[in-house]
């Protein structure tokens, strides 16, 4: 009965053993990666947008030639020639009213032989299209010099886009010299509620502020994301906890039982009538 006893007390230290050892490397890997993701969701820097960073992107939006292929049949011949790049270099720097003015009146004069006469009613529209952009409040620096200024950005993007505009209007010319177009031509002109101004001028803002509005949407999202993640920091410190005192409470058990291996291999040396302890092998 003594040697059975023996063979099961040796068989269940070396399970116990080898279970201790793996489960408590197990819950110290889980304490370890639950405190870094916690320092990581607690700590982590807040999402930031910077409008300056993404002209390319507002440039793309603005493109002349989306709004010719918006006014004119997919067939058309000027529809094919714009296909290309326009090869204009963005020129960063705000924009004033008057030379504002002066890149639209090179387009209006090379497209279509007109030009705007009234220097005041074209910084009216600009300033009632302009204000559309006051409620982006997450995306506006006030205090920037550079585009970062929302003020500053779309100033700069309209006058690059009179630029970009100045480029097609030869091909604009040549469409409007064809009475098959005079429709679309009407269109890019036709005066738009409720400022009056003409389609190509309201066209850029409605482009605009559809992209700004993307870009504050997708700026929500990542903040939104940002504070889920923070609110995870707890539950992770809980995991930790879990997983350490698990530790703890394994380690504990794993002493007492080499312990109590130990007293028993004490014993049975002393008292050689007592069946020795096995040597239980190393896991």
């Amino acid at each position: 009965m003594s040697v059975m006893l023996s063979s099961v007390e040796t068989f269940f230290v070396r399970l116990l053993r080898g279970t201790v050892i793996a489960t408590a490397m197990v819950s110290f890997l889980i304490t370890i990666l639950a405190l870094i993701f916690a320092l990581y969701a607690q700590f982590a820097p807040n999402p930031t947008v910077r409008i300056a960073d993404q002209i390319d992107r507002f440039r793309q939006a603005t493109d002349p030639v989306k709004l010719i292929r918006e006014v004119f049949p997919a067939d058309a011949p000027i529809v094919r020639e714009t296909g290309g790049s326009d090869n204009v270099a963005y020129e960063k720097g705000k924009r004033l009213d008057p030379e504002i003015l002066q890149q639209f009146n090179k387009f209006l004069d090379g497209a279509l032989g007109a030009s705007f006469e009234n220097a005041s009613q074209f910084s009216d529209w600009l300033y009632n299209n302009g204000a559309r952009f006051r409620g982006y409040a997450t995306l506006d620096d006030r205090n920037a010099l550079d585009e970062g200024n929302i003020e500053v950005l779309w100033r700069s993007l309209l006058f690059d886009y009179a630029k970009r505009l100045s480029a097609r209007a030869p091909a604009l010319a040549t469409a409007n010299k064809d009475k098959q177009y005079s429709s679309s031509i009407d269109r890019i002109a036709a005066a738009t509620p409720p400022t009056r101004a003409p389609y190509f001028v309201v066209w850029f803002f409605n482009k605009l502020q559809g992209e700004l509005q993307r870009v504050s949407q997708e700026f929500q999202e990542e903040q939104d994301r940002r504070l889920a993640l923070r609110l995870m920091a707890p539950v992770a410190l809980y995991v930790a906890a879990g997983a350490f005192s698990y530790f703890i409470f394994i380690m504990f058990l794993f002493l007492l039982v080499s312990i109590e291996a130990s007293v028993r291999r004490l014993a049975s040396a002393e008292n050689p009538a007592l069946p020795p302890l096995p040597v239980a092998s190393k896991v």
